[in-house]
C-alpha cells in the first residue's frame, strides 16, 4: 500500500504499452493503433438492438474462455511488471552508497569536533585544502581501481549480483574503518576501502538494471538509481545540520554506510543473476525461467528477447572472446568506449562533485550559512532527477535532455560566478547577492539532476555492446571516479582557497560546460525506445569518414550511423528483418563499410 501510488505511474506505463502492442501481428510493424482502427473491428450494439444469440452455444463457450485466459495473461503481465519494478529499485539501493559518501563529506569538513581531529586551522590554509583533496580522492581511487578490474574479474565472469553483494560488504567494512578511525591515515584507509565497494557496484548496478527492465521503461528504472543517489545526498546533509555541533557528529554521520552496506548485501542473497548473463554462460534454460517471470509470464516474450542475445553472442563467437587489447585495437570497441569515457569525465568534470563534496566549505567561504543552504541544492537535484528519470527520459529522449541541461549548468555556473564576482566582498555577501548565488547554485544542480546526473549513467550502460560491456562500462566507471574525480577533488579546494576564490570556481565549471555543450550535439544519438541489441549499430564508425557520417546523422536527427540504426524499426517485435549491414560482426573490421 506504501509503494502503490509511488509505483503507479510505471506500472500502468508498462500495463498499456504491453495492452497497446497487441494491435499489431509480429510481422506488422506500423502504429500499435492500427488493429484498433480496422473496419473489421467489432462495433458496440445500440442500446434498444436486439441481442444476438450466438449460433453455437459451445463456440461461444470457447470464445468467453479465451478471453478469461487473455485477462488472466493481462494480470500476469501486469505483476511482471510490478516485479521487475520491485527488483530494479531494490538494485538501485546499492546508488545511495555512491551518494550518501559523496555528499557526507561535504559537512563533515566544517564540523568543529572533525577540523580538530584533522588538526585543521579554523579557515583553510594551503595544507588543509589538500588534506581535503587527498581524503575526498581516497575514495575516488578506491573507486576508479575497482570500477575498471571489478568488469573483468567479476561482473563478466562470475556475474552482477555477485560484484553486488561484494561491493556492499566493501562499503559496510569501509564505513566502518572511517568510524572508528582516530587519525587522517586511518580515515583515509576507510575511504579507499569503501570507493572500492562502491566503484564494483557503480559499475554492476546500472547494467544489472538495463538487462532486466524492458525497454520501454528501462531509462525510467536506471533514472532510480540515480534517485537514490540524489536521495542519500540530501539525506547526507539533513544528517550532518542535525548533528554537526555534536562532537561525536562526524562518526555518526559516516557510521551511516555501515548500515547501509549490510542491509543491501543481505537483500542481494535473495535476488536472481540477469538472464542475459546467464545465456551468456551457457544456462540457457535458468536464463529462460528468470526471463519469463520477470515479463509476467509470458514465455514467448521472453524466448524472443533471449533469441536476440544469442544471436548477438553467436556472432561473439565467430572471434573469440573479447580480450583488453581488442577493446583497444578493434576501432568499433574502441570508439565506442572512448565515447563512453567522455560521457562519463565530463559528467564530474562540468563541476557536480565540486558542489557536492564541497559545497559547505563554498558557501562558508562566501559567508552563506543555513538551512537553506544545506538543503536546498541536494533537495532541488533530487526533485531535477525524479522529473527527468521517472517522467521525461522515456517521453522526450536522452539527447533532448543531455543537450539543454548541459547548457543551463553553464549559464547557471556563469551567472553565479558573475554575481559573486562583482560583490565588493567575496567572503561576506551581502544578503541579495548570498540568495542570487544559493538560487543559481540551486539552478544547476537542478539541471544537473533533470539530464546529466541519471543520462550519462543510463547512457553507457545502453549503448555498450554485449562482447564487452562490462569491460567497458568498468573502464567508463573508472574514468568517473578516476581522471575525473581526482581532478575535480583536488582543483576545487585548491581553487576556492586561492586567488579566484568561489567566485571564480563557479566561473571556470561554467565555462567548462559550456565547452561540453557541442559534444553532446554532435556524438550522442538518441537511445530512447531502443531494445540495446537495436543501440549497437548505431555506433558502428571505425573511420574518420565514418566519424563524419556520425555526426551528420546526429545533426539531421540524432540517429548516429542511421542506416544501420534504421534497420530496426520494431523495437524488437522483427527480430528476423535484419539488412546486410545489421549483421557485421564487431569483431572484424569490414570493408563493405
Amino acid at each position: 500500500k506504501c509503494l502503490a501510488p509511488w509505483l503507479k505511474p510505471f506500472w500502468l506505463k508498462a500495463h498499456w504499452h504491453d495492452r497497446l502492442s497487441r494491435g499489431t501481428s509480429s510481422g506488422d510493424c506500423s502504429t500499435p493503433m492500427a488493429a484498433m482502427s480496422s473496419p473489421a473491428a467489432p462495433v458496440a450494439p445500440h442500446a434498444n438492438a436486439a441481442v444476438e444469440v450466438p449460433a453455437d452455444p459451445a463456440a461461444a463457450a470457447e470464445a468467453s474462455s479465451s478471453e478469461f485466459s487473455k485477462g488472466s495473461s493481462d494480470v500476469g503481465k501486469q505483476q511482471g511488471n510490478l516485479r521487475v519494478i520491485l527488483l530494479c529499485i531494490f538494485i538501485a539501493s546499492t546508488g545511495f552508497f555512491h551518494g550518501y559518501d559523496n555528499g557526507v563529506v561535504s559537512d563533515v569538513f566544517t564540523m568543529p569536533s572533525f577540523r580538530g581531529m584533522m588538526g585543521w586551522p579554523e579557515v583553510d590554509d594551503a595544507a588543509a585544502a589538500f588534506e581535503k583533496g587527498v581524503t575526498v580522492n581516497g575514495f575516488n581511487i578506491g573507486a576508479a581501481i575497482s570500477a575498471v578490474l571489478a568488469g573483468h574479474f567479476i561482473v563478466d565472469k562470475y556475474g552482477r549480483r555477485p560484484a553486488l553483494i561484494l561491493g556492499s560488504w566493501l562499503f559496510a567494512l569501509g564505513g566502518l574503518v572511517q568510524t572508528a578511525s582516530m587519525t587522517a591515515w586511518v580515515l583515509i584507509l576507510g575511504r579507499l576501502i569503501a570507493g572500492i565497494g562502491v566503484g564494483i557496484t557503480s559499475s554492476a548496478g546500472p547494467a544489472y538494471i538495463a538487462e532486466v527492465a524492458p525497454s520501454n521503461i528501462r531509462g525510467a528504472m536506471v533514472g532510480i538509481y540515480q534517485s537514490n543517489i540524489c536521495l542519500a545526498i540530501a539525506g547526507a546533509s539533513l544528517l550532518n545540520y542535525l548533528d554537526h555541533n555534536m562532537q561525536m557528529g562526524w562518526r555518526i554521520s559516516l557510521g551511516v554506510q555501515v548500515l547501509l552496506g549490510v542491509v543491501t548485501a543481505i537483500g542481494l542473497i535473495f535476488c536472481s543473476e540477469t538472464p542475459r548473463f546467464l545465456q551468456s554462460a551457457g544456462r540457457p534454460e535458468e536464463a529462460l525461467k528468470i526471463l519469463t517471470s520477470l515479463r509476467g509470464g509470458d514465455e514467448q516474450v521472453a524466448k524472443q528477447e533471449l533469441a536476440m542475445v544469442q544471436a548477438e553472442l553467436e556472432e561473439e563467437k565467430q572471434t573469440g572472446s573479447a580480450t583488453w587489447a581488442e577493446v583497444f585495437t578493434n576501432p568499433y570497441f574502441r570508439n565506442i568506449v572512448v565515447l563512453g569515457c567522455f560521457v562519463q569525465f565530463f559528467q564530474i568534470i562540468t563541476g557536480i562533485n565540486a558542489m557536492v563534496s564541497f559545497g559547505g566549505t563554498l558557501f562558508e567561504r562566501f559567508g552563506v550559512t543555513g538551512l537553506l543552504s544545506t538543503l536546498a541544492p541536494a533537495l532541488f537535484f533530487l526533485l531535477g532527477n525524479t522529473i527527468g528519470g521517472f517522467f521525461l527520459v522515456d517521453r522526450l529522449g536522452r539527447r533532448l535532455l543531455l543537450i539543454p541541461g548541459m547548457a543551463a549548468m553553464s549559464l547557471t555556473m556563469l551567472v553565479g560566478g558573475a554575481v559573486a564576482l562583482s560583490a565588493d566582498d567575496q567572503e561576506n555577501l551581502s544578503e541579495a547577492a548570498g540568495y542570487a548565488v544559493i538560487a543559481m547554485v540551486v539552478g544547476y544542480m537542478f539541471s544537473f539532476g533533470i539530464s546529466w546526473g541519471f543520462g550519462a549513467w543510463l547512457y553507457i550502460s545502453e549503448i555498450m555492446p554485449l562482447r564487452v560491456r562490462g569491460k567497458a562500462v568498468g573502464l567508463c566507471t573508472g574514468m568517473n571516479w578516476g581522471p575525473a574525480n581526482v581532478i575535480s577533488a583536488f582543483i576545487t579546494p585548491v581553487m576556492i582557497a586561492g586567488p579566484m576564490g568561489p567566485g571564480g570556481t563557479l566561473l571556470f565549471f561554467g565555462l567548462v560546460s559550456a565547452a561540453v555543450v557541442p559534444f553532446a550535439v554532435l556524438c550522442l544519438p538518441e537511445t530512447k525506445g531502443r531494445s540495446l541489441e537495436e543501440i549497437t549499430p548505431m555506433f558502428r564508425f571505425a573511420s574518420c569518414a565514418d566519424f563524419r557520417s556520425f555526426v551528420r546523422g546526429n545533426l539531421r536527427a540524432g540517429v548516429g550511423m542511421g542506416s544501420d540504426a534504421n534497420a530496426f524499426p520494431c523495437r524488437g517485435q522483427c527480430q528476423n528483418v535484419r539488412n546486410d549491414e545489421s549483421t557485421v560482426d564487431l569483431g572484424e573490421y569490414s570493408a563493405e563499410r
